[in-house]
């Protein structure tokens, strides 16, 4: 348990850190919480210890949250309530303690992380894309169990905090100094080991800052704008209270349908402290998370949570020739977007296409992409511009024969597929991997055109691709084991979920979303109208096969003959089963 959390003392601070070994992050376990009060208390009890800095070890992160294997291991609510009860527990003799205590973030602060943060005196964070804050727990199916429910409503705005607690979305560093989550920002250290400098350098300024706090020659202020003082009173008024809670319900039955019972959940708690007193507001939360965290629906996001999580590994291994450089043919849709998120990763790509005016669109739509994340504050222009230099447009085939892999992304013919592997085999390296984009044709079939039929893979993206997280790895029987283990690298380092399945009709997502829109059309047949429940919200039956067109709905139809179905040839007069 010790070699989770340290501590040492300097001169009059203590400095507890959190480092878990053999791990990227850090997390809240019974045994990690078991140290980290047994450490408080003798710090507690040391009269040379004025102030406190809690910080980690670990340049990317802070806390990451809680154990999500401790919580899976759970078997009853009374245990969670429990798990609770300890983590508020815990987390209130931070924010009791006689002696300030000063939490010194670098990179993610999330869940439990960004709890134990709202408990300390005094936050200072570094200054850079790596440090966000949020609480996640409701993609969980939960809501945040040591206290978050109540401490977020008291330091930021009502809306924001509830925003935050029912979307799980994460707060960007500069958002959280305006918000008043964060009350001092230190910039990063540039050099050679930027990170590790970085991380002593914030524990320096962590440690003047709380001995200031323990001499009193530093006072913490929040005191918000006038106009913000005014809508703060608002909020503490019944009306107030009203409004905002009406609206946050509202925004959350028209997204859920009430499916989910953690916005719910977390409306419920956060109205029972703001009514009643925190006292109330602790043990609604603990009984609420206990609640939660035995529902269906909470196991099953767990699960989904577990599923994502393996899909991010490469079970493949390392690929010999890491791919730094990609070419993609086609200025689609479907193309465009790969190219998009390829360049943001850091890969350098050609993008080719025989039409020029095609290149031009696809070279607008990265270019919108890009001028949209700068909007969003997502990346500097100078960064944009860094960004779309990693980008080649051209109609030949110039640098392409550079390319460690080449993805394809012609239409949805098996000839075209095949006269465009044949031309591409004659151009490029002989350890060049060629993937297909495909929605469904065989890619036996396709290889069949190949010289090195082991270098063919498939890669089938979702569009829109830079929003679409999921990515199809499809291989044949003679497919080797370093094309799987490239074309997964390549996908994991495009930021995308990756599932490798075996080339069969439909591969996978496309043979369940298959039955659905099958029963969509049979239901349009008869005169009735669809609503089809996708990655992306409510979908109008027929919008997904609007997005593919005609063509290549007919050409994936077809792939699916050999399924042999039944009930996609029935009479659209015969009643459906029911």
């Amino acid at each position: 348990m010790a070699e989770r959390i340290s501590f040492k003392i300097d001169e009059d601070v203590a400095v507890i850190k959190f480092d878990a070994p053999q791990s990227k992050v850090n997390v809240l376990s019974r045994a990690v919480l078991a140290s980290f009060t047994s450490i408080f208390d003798e710090i507690q009890k040391n009269d040379a210890v004025t102030s406190i800095v809690l910080t980690s070890g670990k340049p990317e992160c802070f806390i990451a949250g809680a154990d999500i294997l401790m919580l899976d291991a759970c078997r009853s609510a009374e245990e969670l309530i429990k798990l609770s009860k300890d983590g508020q527990e815990a987390l209130m003799n931070i924010e009791r303690s006689t002696k300030p205590v000063v939490a010194a973030v670098m990179g993610s602060c999330l869940g439990g992380g960004l709890e134990v943060a709202m408990a300390c005196q005094y936050r200072i964070a570094v200054k850079d894309k790596k440090t966000v804050f949020g609480l996640p727990e409701v993609m969980l199916g939960l809501l945040p169990g040591a206290g978050g429910t109540q401490r977020l409503p008291k330091l930021v705005p009502l809306p924001k905090a509830l925003e935050m607690m029912l979307t799980g979305k994460n707060v960007r560093v500069d958002q959280a100094k305006s918000l008043g989550i964060v009350d001092h920002l230190v910039d990063p250290v540039e050099s050679d080991s930027s990170d590790q400098d970085t991380l002593t350098y914030l524990e320096e300024v962590a440690v003047g800052i709380a001995r200031q706090l323990a001499q009193g020659t530093l006072r913490v202020d929040r005191t918000p704008a006038l106009f913000q003082r005014v809508l703060n009173l608002f909020y503490s008024t019944s009306f107030g209270l009203n409004m905002v809670f009406s609206k946050a319900r509202e925004t959350v039955m028209r997204q859920t349908k009430g499916l989910y019972p953690a916005p719910l959940k977390i409306l419920e708690v956060a109205r029972t402290g703001l009514d009643k007193g925190s006292s109330a507001g602790f043990l609604a939360e603990a009984q609420g998370f206990g609640e939660l965290g035995m529902s269906t629906e909470c196991r099953a996001l767990i699960g989904l949570y577990h599923g994502q999580t393996a899909c991010k590994k490469n079970s493949f291994g390392a690929p010999h020739r890491p791919v730094t450089e990609l070419a993609v043919l086609g200025a689609g849709l479907r193309g465009a977007g790969i190219a998009h998120v390829s360049i943001e990763r850091g890969f350098h790509v050609v993008l080719r296409d025989l039409f020029t005016d095609r290149i031009a669109w696809g070279e607008e739509q990265i270019r919108e992409g890009l001028c949209d994340a700068v909007k969003k504050e997502k990346m500097t222009c100078l960064e944009k511009d860094g960004v779309y230099s990693r980008l080649f447009p051209t109609p030949s085939y110039d640098r392409v024969e550079r390319a460690e892999m080449v993805i394809e992304c012609v239409s949805e013919d098996v000839e075209t597929k095949h006269a465009v592997i044949r031309e591409m085999e004659d151009r490029v390296s002989p350890h060049c991997i060629i993937a297909t984009n495909t929605s469904a044709l065989p890619i036996t079939r396709i290889a069949e055109a190949s010289k090195r039929p082991e270098k063919v893979i498939g890669m089938h993206y979702f569009s829109p691709v830079d929003k679409a997280p999921l990515l199809e790895v499809i291989t044949t029987a003679k497919t080797d084991n370093d094309t799987i283990a490239s074309a997964v690298d390549v996908g994991l380092r495009q930021g995308k979920v990756v599932i490798v399945v075996k080339d069969g009709p439909g591969f996978y997502t496309m043979r369940l979303l298959a039955s659905a829109l099958s029963e969509a059309i049979r239901l349009l047949q008869v005169g009735h109208g669809v609503v089809i429940l996708g990655t992306g919200g409510p979908r109008r039956g027929k919008s997904s096969l609007c997005l593919s067109g005609r063509s290549q709905c007919r050409g994936t139809g077809q792939c699916f003959h050999p399924l042999r179905v039944p009930r996609w040839r029935r009479d659209a007069n015969r009643p459906s089963r029911r």
